[in-house]
């Protein structure tokens, strides 16, 4: 019985190489000089909507948010939101409208992103209608209005695309 030609393995040879006739076990076919590499998947096409990654886009989102005096007032809450701008919840204050897991050509498109009270942010990812129920004076009407349209500028993105 042949073994494999690396050294100090000893496992019984799975395959040879047929230009160089070395024999190799099957944890280390990777070593053949003969088999043609397998051509990578297409990558999937990435629609940016001018932003590069997420941070970039929230910087962005952030400067645009400010109203005529300076200050950033969530629309759905009336909460400010200046305070959290050099905190750790300063990413929570950027809600995907619709989420980027289930809508992924969405997740750098600026209108699918809206500037929230971090506490709102939650509840609407994570949150529970007892939860909504707590804050009747917040606007979880606008939200879910806004959700439905981004919704239905989603399947219109798909199928211009020819996504769908």
């Amino acid at each position: 019985m042949r073994i494999c030609t690396v050294w100090n393995c000893g496992q019984p040879v799975f395959g040879t190489d047929k230009e160089t006739g070395l024999g190799y076990c099957q944890r280390h076919q990777w070593k053949r000089t003969d088999r043609k590499a397998k051509p990578l998947q297409k990558p999937e096409k990435q629609y940016s909507f001018g932003y590069q990654n997420e941070i970039t886009m929230f910087q962005s989102l952030w400067v645009d948010a400010r109203n005529e005096s300076g200050l950033i007032i969530c629309k759905y809450t009336g909460e400010r939101l200046e305070r959290f701008r050099n905190s750790k919840l300063w990413f929570q204050c950027f809600a995907h409208v619709l989420p980027k897991g289930r809508y992924a050509y969405f997740k750098l498109n600026p209108q699918n992103v809206k500037v929230v009270f971090p506490e709102f942010h939650r509840i609407v990812d994570q949150g529970t209608f007892a939860d909504r129920a707590k804050h009747p004076d917040w606007r979880f009407d606008l939200w879910d209005q806004e959700a439905e349209r981004m919704k239905t500028e989603y399947e219109k993105f798909k199928k211009e695309n020819l996504l769908a």
